[in-house]
């Protein structure tokens, strides 16, 4: 996933919810004004997540009262309260054998005091917009840019990311990546997290080392969500499939 729009990743609340999520693909055909030589890409996605009603379980009880039930509340009595949005618009496109590109644009609602814990702080209302560009050199060596950009006033403010990935297929792979803080409100903050990175991919085992800067902020692995804090240093990462 692309490391801006995954800046805010949705961690289900234990509490309750009601979601709802629908997706469209269309894929213009080859030969048209929009399709082109190879046809276009299309993805429109659309999920939202908002807290239900809760009622007491008797007169005399308070809702969420420790030792009771905590509360009642009717299938798909949904709360007007919401915990996260995200719309987003994908476009794929490959211009010729050698060039490819992915557009992405996304409207983001993230209810940071509920999901973080974050207690009276505004929810973050976001905008990114990305670009990933590949371009294959020969048929086992590739280079990909991302050009990232998340705009908010709200949380750490407005971000940039860029990253630069050499592929050698089917096995290696070198990057490096810079995520920018440019528009902390603390300018002490407005800082840069560069990441370097190389990896050996054998059949279904991945293994990466990484050196550089982690950002403070929610980082989300195997659907499991943890609030980790700035750091710096060498990490090694083994993946496999059995």
């Amino acid at each position: 996933s692309y490391s801006l729009a995954a800046r805010y990743p949705y961690a289900t609340q234990p509490n309750g919810e009601m979601a709802m999520q629908f997706q469209v693909n269309y894929k213009i055909p080859k030969g048209s004004l929009l399709g082109g030589k190879y046809g276009t890409g299309i993805a429109l996605n659309f999920s939202q997540v908002n807290d239900i009603v809760r009622t007491q379980v008797n007169d005399t009880t308070l809702v969420n009262t420790q030792g009771t039930l905590g509360y009642n509340s009717d299938f798909f009595k949904v709360s007007d309260d919401i915990f996260f949005r995200d719309f987003n618009l994908e476009i794929d496109k490959r211009m010729s054998r050698k060039w490819k590109a992915v557009v992405q644009y996304m409207n983001l609602y993230y209810d940071i005091a509920t999901i973080e814990g974050h207690a009276g702080e505004e929810a973050v209302k976001a905008n990114i917009g990305l670009v990933d560009i590949t371009y294959k050199i020969t048929n086992r060596n590739s280079l990909r840019l991302e050009l990232q950009g998340l705009f908010t006033e709200q949380d750490d403010g407005d971000w940039a990311a860029a990253l630069l990935e050499y592929t050698i297929a089917p096995t290696w792979f070198f990057t490096i990546a810079d995520q920018y803080n440019y528009g902390n409100p603390d300018k002490d903050m407005q800082q840069h997290y560069y990441t370097v990175s190389v990896g050996y991919v054998k059949e279904a085992s991945r293994i990466a080392l990484t050196y550089g800067r982690q950002s403070e902020g929610v980082v989300c692995v195997g659907g499991v969500c943890r609030q980790v804090p700035a750091s710096s240093g060498l990490s090694i990462t083994l993946s496999t499939n059995f």
